[in-house]
């Protein structure tokens, strides 16, 4: 979703628009084995105050996953909530022309020159605001919610997925899945082939 800000006016702008499958499968790309089955619109409300852009926006997807014990295929909900605080990037100083000649005339006007640009650090240190620590930059005319999208996907995403609390997994020595059947290798002490023949060594007293 791609919104200017001339669109958002005096009441506020709300926004609802088809995720593209590619901005969700791009976020998928790295994750442990989860896959997109289908998603919601994604619906978003801005609102301009004081030269920052408020956006909360909501949207839910149905994902899939193979479960981490017997990699029976899990069906993976996720439904995401954000809120956003958007402050257009600082642009750099524009250096005039008075004070480029100054800056090549003497030890004395590079030092006013200087002086010039230290108390312009200071006045733009001065108007910084707490409140601007986590708050998202965007380029001052447009705001793209691609990349929040991404971001709020992988934060939804389950450190581990598993079909249920109980799952038994499949079995290591012929891949059966334990919950449809007991294979019966787990009765069975399982000897390593590399160390069969030790068996029929006969110690000495």
């Amino acid at each position: 979703m791609l919104v200017k800000i001339e669109e958002i006016q005096e009441p506020g702008l709300k926004r609802s628009e088809p995720i593209k499958a590619e901005v969700l499968s791009t976020a998928l790309a790295d994750s442990e084995g989860f896959t997109l089955v289908s998603s919601s619109p994604l619906t978003a409300s801005f609102k301009k105050v004081s030269g920052r852009v408020f956006v909360k926006g909501h949207f839910s997807a149905e994902l899939e996953c193979p479960c981490k014990r017997c990699t029976t295929a899990v069906p993976v909900p996720i439904d995401v909530d954000f809120s956003l605080r958007m402050i257009p990037e600082p642009t750099a100083p524009r250096v005039d022309d008075d004070a480029a000649v100054s800056l090549g005339n003497g030890k004395g006007k590079k030092r006013r020159a200087q002086k010039k640009e230290d108390d312009g650090e200071a006045e733009v240190a001065a108007s910084f605001e707490l409140d601007e620590i986590d708050a998202e930059p965007f380029d001052g005319k447009t705001i793209d919610l691609d990349p929040v999208v991404r971001e709020q996907v992988l934060l939804a995403l389950p450190v581990t997925v598993v079909c249920r609390d109980d799952c038994k997994g499949l079995c290591p020595a012929c891949g059966q899945d334990l919950n449809e059947q007991d294979c019966g290798h787990g009765k069975a002490k399982e000897v390593d082939v590399r160390l069969a023949k030790l068996k029929d060594i006969k110690l000495k007293n």
